[in-house]
């Protein structure tokens, strides 16, 4: 670790509070969504490492100003194009180091020969190109050559954004003047084998410049899992979290059972993992399959869960849903998890459910008892006390023949399976349970019944939602799922996706899924895109220019309408097509017209005449 007290006060983002850190790693990471404060954020790191044996250099995601392919006149750009002027190179270093720009990489190229080496062997090994620095009439100009093609062009116009992104980094990341790099979305422009092949280069010399002088200090500000390579523990909490409007976050000391579980999650900790980082609003699941199918059906229902920044993230199982829970907590992150019924009565998850304060004040306030889990620990001796009656009873419906099977195959280790079991059962056939039971356990159905949608809304006071039925497959209709023993998941997995793929409708998702979809809709937050609002109130001033019009005598018939200037209907006509318009001689008029099917399918006829409010018509 490299100690540093970094103590930052941003009052324009985060009000009076301030980010504080003293712990560094040698790789650094700045993650959250557009908007957050990142690079304002960046900027103020590099101050605070700005001396005391550190010299920084900030490289902003608008770098590549001066190596554009081409002038745009008076937008400016291409500033760059005749070259680098000879006579004033350190200035070029001057000016790019002040504002973050990659463009004076060409003068360390130029004055750094064991630098142009190292990128000219990447070059030629890698793309299979040279570069060649080019002193023409007093400008040195960076050219390429095409080693097979044997065509040398400029740098400048005729190479790919992505190559001029890695030759310009990688400069920086060899030139030993600056020992703090605060690289701004590297990623850009990068093949993501480029960006691992970059992040892997900058990993050889990562390391405490103040220790060791051959070594630098990095800080990434980055939109890409792929630049998100966590090797061990201690560099989790090395990536800081934006958020919007409150101070970055980061993971502290954690527990010694977390510790274990992450320890053991890393080695397959993927970019498909690692999109937590970057979401204000991820929803994991345990497996792949509930991931697939709970996609397709938000597809499909027309929710692009992506608009309010969440994502279905996959982790393998409960144990990992707790531990994802818990970090996220830490990094203040606002998860949703779905989980299956079992959850509730062993692993992770049920453990820092219980100890949520979100959930703890549910139950207290609904009265409910003292706490989450001994309320749960309540309902798991009823369902024992039902599991053990059932198992001493001569049953005779084939179902419940079922059942008691069931219960009897399970080890004495396993009574966690008896209960899910019988919850189960209950919920597929609880008139004929009932009617199985002796007194006392029929008070415990009761009490079962009573409490247990209670219990799932204390999960769900902390965005953690269960599936009622059992698991993601209870709620298939492809095929004949045994729901107590589910043997055959991929099957019934690949049956379900191709049926969903060929869904054509919204209703139909509604009538295959009912239970499901409303499950969903309850998870994960979706933010609805209301664009007739904001067609309303453009609609709203045309009527009032037709209004306007006709009462001025300047409109008396379809051609005054669509000729008008003041109505503008050749603008007009992009959002709403003219159906009718009929004009008395009086000034009294009625006018048709229908929302045009760019802005929607539905296409929503709006009547109006010269009496209309415009400020209240709706769509």
């Amino acid at each position: 670790m490299i100690n540093k007290n970094v103590d930052i006060a941003i009052p324009l983002l985060w009000g009076e509070e301030h980010f504080v850190k003293n712990e560094w790693g040698a790789i650094n990471y700045l993650v959250g969504p557009n908007g957050t404060g990142k690079s304002l954020l960046a900027e103020q790191i590099k101050n605070h490492f700005n001396g005391g044996g550190f010299t920084p250099r900030y490289l902003n995601a608008e770098r590549l100003i001066g190596l554009e392919k081409s002038e745009t006149a008076r937008y400016g750009g291409a500033g760059l194009k005749k070259g680098f002027d000879v006579t004033y190179l350190e200035g070029y270093k001057s000016i790019a180091e002040t504002s973050g720009l990659s463009s004076s990489a060409i003068v360390i190229l130029k004055q750094r020969l064991d630098i142009r080496i190292k990128i000219e062997a990447l070059l030629s090994d890698i793309f299979e190109k040279k570069i060649r620095l080019v002193e023409e009439g007093g400008f040195i100009k960076p050219k390429m050559q095409d080693i097979e093609a044997g065509k040398e062009y400029n740098l400048s116009e005729s190479e790919c954004h992505g190559l001029k992104e890695l030759i310009t980094l990688l400069t920086f990341l060899y030139d030993p003047a600056k020992n703090c790099i605060i690289f701004d979305e590297p990623e850009l422009h990068l093949h993501p084998q480029f960006q691992s092949f970059f992040l892997q280069e900058i990993r050889k010399i990562a390391g405490n410049p103040l220790e060791d002088p051959s070594k630098k200090m990095f800080f990434i500000i980055t939109h890409s899992p792929y630049f998100i390579d966590l090797k061990s523990l201690d560099e989790l909490s090395n990536i800081l979290v934006c958020h919007f409007n409150k101070v970055p976050t980061y993971v502290g000391e954690l527990e010694a059972q977390d510790q274990y579980i992450i320890n053991k999650f890393i080695p397959r900790f993927n970019t498909h993992h690692k999109q937590f980082f970057f979401s204000p609003n991820p929803v994991f699941v345990e497996g792949y399959t509930d991931q697939q199918i709970i996609s397709i059906l938000f597809e499909k229902l027309g929710i692009n869960i992506g608009a309010s920044g969440s994502c279905i993230i996959d982790v393998g199982g409960k144990d990992e849903l707790g531990v994802f829970f818990r970090l996220c907590n830490a990094l203040q992150i606002n998860c949703r998890i779905i989980a299956d019924l079992d959850a509730v009565f062993r692993g992770k998850l049920r453990e820092v459910v219980c100890e949520d304060e979100r959930s703890q004040s549910y139950v207290q306030e609904q009265g409910i008892g003292a706490n989450l889990s001994e309320e749960i620990g309540d309902l798991e001796a009823h369902l024992s006390s039902i599991a053990t009656y059932i198992s001493t009873q001569e049953l005779h419906l084939p179902h419940l023949i079922d059942l008691k099977a069931k219960i009897d195959s399970f080890p004495v280790d396993k009574e966690h399976s008896k209960r899910v079991a019988v919850l189960l059962a209950i919920s597929k056939h609880e008139a004929d349970i009932r009617a199985s039971l002796n007194a006392e356990n029929i008070a415990n159905l009761n009490l079962i019944i009573g409490r247990l949608s209670q219990l799932f809304n204390a999960f769900k006071a902390c965005n953690t939602f269960i599936f009622p039925k059992g698991e993601i497959e209870h709620y298939y209709t492809q095929s004949a799922v045994n729901y107590l023993s589910i043997t055959n998941k991929d099957t019934y997995f690949h049956a379900e996706r191709d049926f969903l793929l060929q869904v054509e409708t919204q209703q139909e998702i509604q009538d295959n899924y009912p239970e499901l979809t409303e499950i969903l809709r309850e998870a994960v937050p979706v933010v609805d895109i209301e664009i007739l609002k904001h067609v309303k109130f453009e609609i709203f001033e045309w009527i009032h220019r037709v209004q306007t019009g006709v009462a001025k005598g300047e409109i008396n018939n379809v051609d005054d309408l669509i000729r008008d200037a003041k109505t503008n209907y050749s603008l007009y006509s992009q959002i709403l097509e003219l159906q009718e318009f009929t004009i008395e001689d009086d000034r009294t008029f009625e006018c048709q017209i229908i929302i045009s099917d760019t802005i929607t399918a539905d296409r929503p006829v709006v009547i109006f005449n010269q009496l209309t409010n415009a400020h209240n018509f709706e769509i």
